[in-house]
């Protein structure tokens, strides 16, 4: 046998046997079965819905205040520093959003490890309680550390998904699309996890953005425009505001001088 025939077959044993390995490895975890998730039928959360943050006092919502599935307060700004993906999802879906927390559980897995962190906000919060989330959590992850489960105020949320991720959201409605943000807080981009070339690319900007150590000049950019704008808009909410207490307190003034005149007359 010449060295040329040798070489080929034994890189073909080589190739055969690494397909065999994949084989056995893939059967092995088809067989795993999955343990029923354990839920404490006492456990009650630490703060109650009549804690929950409405936003009635933020014009334009940026960083946002939720619950957990531990019944804990979650704060998005904790998160900076982080590359971190959020989702909206609620529970009593039966198909689709099943599917979708299955895509997250996949990237979670992967990804969770190598410091990304992940948020998934119900849309129907009046049904997914703490409570009811600390349950239906457990059947995609025990980890209650990077990735979070959310609840809070539906109006809130609903805000959060308009004004901090710029997508639609409304009671048992909601986006598609994992929302991608960076260690500064940029939503760098928007996948739909349906799309399997956006979840590749999804995969490859996690990548980038782990391996960022400063926030690139065109986000810098990007985000001091949004902050002005957000500014402007809070000022005119601000002097709206202004404007209808003077407003409130003219009218005010001329309806007492109007009873005024009146108890005038009629004496």
């Amino acid at each position: 046998m010449s060295k040329a025939a040798g070489f080929f077959l034994g890189l073909m044993m080589i190739v055969a046997g690494g397909l065999l390995i994949m084989k056995l490895s893939d059967s092995d975890d088809s067989q795993q079965v999955h343990e029923p998730a354990s839920v404490d039928t006492e456990w009650s959360p630490q703060i109650s819905p009549a804690e929950y943050k409405t936003g009635a006092e933020d014009p334009w919502i940026q960083d946002f205040e939720l619950v957990d599935q531990q019944g804990e307060l979650f704060r998005s700004a904790d998160l900076k520093g982080k590359v971190w993906m959020a989702s909206f999802f609620f529970s009593s879906c039966p198909s689709t959003c099943v599917q979708q927390n299955r895509e997250v559980q996949s990237l979670h897995e992967i990804w969770a490890r190598k410091g990304i962190n992940f948020i998934s906000i119900t849309c129907d919060a009046e049904n997914d309680t703490p409570v009811r989330l600390h349950e239906y959590a457990q059947n995609f992850t025990k980890d209650t550390s990077s990735w979070k489960f959310l609840s809070g105020d539906g109006g809130y949320i609903n805000r959060i998904g308009s004004e901090r991720f710029m997508v639609s959201v409304g009671p048992r409605t909601h986006t598609e699309s994992f929302l991608l943000v960076d260690k500064w807080g940029n939503v760098r981009g928007t996948y739909n996890w349906q799309d399997t070339e956006e979840m590749k690319t999804l995969n490859q900007q996690f990548v980038t953005l782990l391996t960022e150590e400063q926030e690139p000049a065109e986000w810098v950019e990007k985000r001091k425009i949004l902050e002005e704008q957000i500014s402007q808009f809070n000022k005119q909410q601000e002097n709206g505001k202004d404007a209808g207490d003077e407003t409130s307190d003219m009218t005010n003034s001329e309806n007492q001088s109007e009873e005024e005149s009146l108890e005038e007359a009629v004496n």
